[in-house]
């Protein structure tokens, strides 16, 4: 089964219980990456979210069924100083591909784009694959805008996945976009 976005995200009030809700997100803007989005848990604070995120994965597989995961990894919810900008306070700047202009690369049409190539954000990725496979057992997972991420990531989430579970399944969307890196080194239909 493929779950569209789970991690924590920005959009709506998690809070409010599933019959209550007064917003929907698809979960495309990505705040928390390694914690389970409250709004899918009977009680979105405490430990409801990560035990019953462990219940539905542990649900499939009684039944044979593999859980692939859609993962965020080529742009944030925010940047800069707002409240939703969780990298920027980290180490401002870092974890974003920048234009010839100084600002804030767009392939993504999102506002801006992880910067996968650089050594801490590829760890941070790697690191999340490797935490949603051992923590929750997970089996997959599909990349959203996989063609904004570099080459070099890439494999290294498919080695680690597979030094996990042999029978992971890894896959994204290739697609050719605008991108701020040499061609050579993006992982897109047209370049594999």
């Amino acid at each position: 089964v493929h779950l569209l976005p789970v991690f924590d995200y920005a959009g709506g009030d998690e809070r409010q219980k599933a019959d209550d809700y007064t917003w929907y997100n698809w979960g495309y803007d990505p705040l928390l990456y390694n914690t389970p989005e409250g709004s899918y848990a009977s009680n979105a604070n405490g430990t409801a979210r990560q035990r019953e995120f462990k219940e539905l994965v542990q649900a499939f597989h009684r039944n044979n069924i593999g859980v692939v995961m859609d993962v965020v990894f080529n742009h944030t919810a925010a940047t800069g100083a707002r409240a939703a900008s969780i990298f920027d306070k980290i180490f401002p700047g870092y974890y974003y591909r920048m234009g010839k202009s100084g600002r804030y690369a767009n392939g993504t049409g999102c506002g801006n784009e992880f910067a996968s190539e650089k050594p801490m954000v590829r760890k941070f990725i790697v690191d999340s694959i490797k935490y949603w496979m051992t923590e929750y057992h997970v089996d997959g997972f599909r990349f959203d805008l996989m063609g904004i991420l570099d080459r070099e990531t890439m494999q290294e989430v498919f080695r680690e996945a597979k030094k996990i579970n042999p029978s992971a399944i890894i896959y994204g969307e290739g697609w050719d976009m605008e991108h701020v890196l040499p061609t050579d080194q993006i992982l897109t239909q047209k370049y594999v």
